[in-house]
């Protein structure tokens, strides 16, 4: 037997009441080493204008909200280039190699150039940035991230030692030998009061895609029509490849989710829990890659558009539910959609390493089917009997193949709901929905059954 709805939420609540508890504490720590790194962002915007110092940094004060893991945080730095003719483009029509690194011209999703008009060549001739193309290009030639990174990496060697020599900034306070390390990321080790904390820091170019996409058909067919703040002005792009650079999400995402529970919802809460679970306990293999909280954040922004009544989001069980079948899906299908390019992969949006799907498929399937024992805090809080969620009509149901993205819709995912006894939906057609795609899908099951 189920235990009561009351018991059932308690797991929840009182989980997240644990996270909430250690959470402030983290945050002023957090805070302090922000302060570090502004004090020598600021004597870098000193040498070199064109890095600005975000001080406000308001979708990452909004992460630490859900944030419940703070081991590794993004910093990132603005880049003032004072030319608004820069043009973003996904293709290169010419090959060529620069710093003695290979360049693949391939177009690749979620990765541009950014490149100089024929009209703004000579504004930008002789710059260590800029590499000239030959004349037939239809560009003079294209702003390199990579040579961007590798300044800004000396000139975050130099700041660190007048900081500390100026005493700015205590010996010790800052750890700068992985800056002697080549590749896209710019990373910096702070002494922190509970353990070390890797902050990475992250060259950005502001509102990239409203100010030098070339013209508004070209915004049309970048940006799908998903939400108002999937529009350009939101997003920004950051170092990608050594040649191209790559679109940001966080600031759409943030502005999508910073609202999200004005209604009273757990969507929130939801996120969250699950990126303490993951953080303890969906722990990818050796050299391998695992969830990260901008994917969980994709999971719920994806979760929200399948599930937009107020009903879905009225208890936190419900909520984390709504979350994990999505979730589930996408890592059967190896396929998590980015929220606002359609066409890119969220799991293969990072850096490597390669992301480890049997492992975290594996332990997200056995918190869904069993997440009172993930979420037992104390040893006095008894398990319930264990009554199975994920059956094999389930894990078939998951399993079903869809290029045509025919189940990728409320109906398909209220089955789930309904099977796991967290659908709560009074909804007339929406009910019908769920049963009409029901019966569809569990012939297809049927037939796939039988003939394997």
């Amino acid at each position: 037997m189920w235990s009561s709805n009351r018991d059932r939420l308690g797991w929840y609540q009182r989980y997240l009441s644990g996270i909430k508890a250690h959470q402030n504490m983290k945050i002023i720590e957090v805070q302090k080493c922000e302060d570090i790194l502004f004090t020598i962002l600021d004597r870098v915007q000193q040498q070199d204008y064109r890095f600005q110092v975000d001080y406000s940094r308001e979708h990452a004060c909004f992460d630490y909200i859900l944030r419940t893991e703070f081991e590794e945080l993004d910093m990132e730095v603005s880049l003032w280039f004072n030319d608004f003719s820069l043009r973003v483009e996904e293709s290169c029509d010419h090959h060529y190699t620069l710093d003695g690194i290979s360049h693949q011209t391939l177009p690749t999703k979620g990765l541009a150039y950014l490149t100089v008009p024929k009209e703004s060549e000579r504004r930008w001739s002789g710059n260590e940035i800029f590499h000239p193309l030959p004349e037939s290009s239809q560009c003079s030639g294209h702003l390199i991230p990579g040579r961007v990174i590798n300044i800004l990496k000396e000139l975050l060697k130099g700041a660190i030692v007048y900081c500390e020599q100026n005493f700015l900034i205590n010996p010790g306070d800052v750890n700068a030998s992985l800056l002697n390390f080549d590749g896209p990321r710019i990373t910096l080790v702070l002494r922190n009061v509970m353990k070390p904390l890797r902050v990475n820091i992250i060259p950005v170019v502001r509102r990239a895609m409203e100010k030098f996409l070339e013209d508004g058909n070209q915004k049309e067919k970048s940006i799908p029509e998903t939400n108002k703040q999937a529009s350009p002005e939101n997003i920004d792009i950051s170092n990608g490849t050594y040649y191209r650079w790559r679109f940001c999400f966080e600031r759409p995402m943030w502005k999508l989710l910073e609202k999200a529970d004005a209604d009273g919802g757990h969507r929130l809460e939801s996120l969250c829990i699950l990126d303490r679970i993951k953080t303890d306990h969906w722990i990818p293999g050796e050299h391998m890659q695992g969830l990260t909280l901008n994917q969980l954040k994709m999971v719920l922004l994806w979760a929200m558009k399948f599930f937009p009544a107020q009903e879905d989001w009225v208890d936190l069980e419900s909520s984390v539910y709504r979350m994990l079948v999505v979730l589930l899906r996408c890592l059967t299908l190896q396929n998590l959609p980015n929220y606002f390019m359609h066409e890119i992969n969220a799991f293969h949006e990072g850096f490597p390493p390669q992301f480890d799907f049997k492992t975290i498929y594996k332990k997200v399937e056995d918190f869904t089917d069993s997440p009172e024992k993930y979420l037992q805090i104390h040893m006095t809080h008894l398990l319930p009997t264990h009554r199975q969620r994920i059956d094999s009509y389930v894990k078939m149901l998951l399993q079903i193949q869809d290029d045509e993205g025919l189940y990728w819709n409320t109906a398909y995912f209220d089955i789930f709901l309904n099977k796991f006894q967290v659908y709560h939906i009074q909804d007339a057609d929406r009910i019908g929905a769920m049963q009409l795609a029901w019966s569809k899908t569990a012939k297809l099951v049927t037939d796939e059954g039988c003939s394997s």
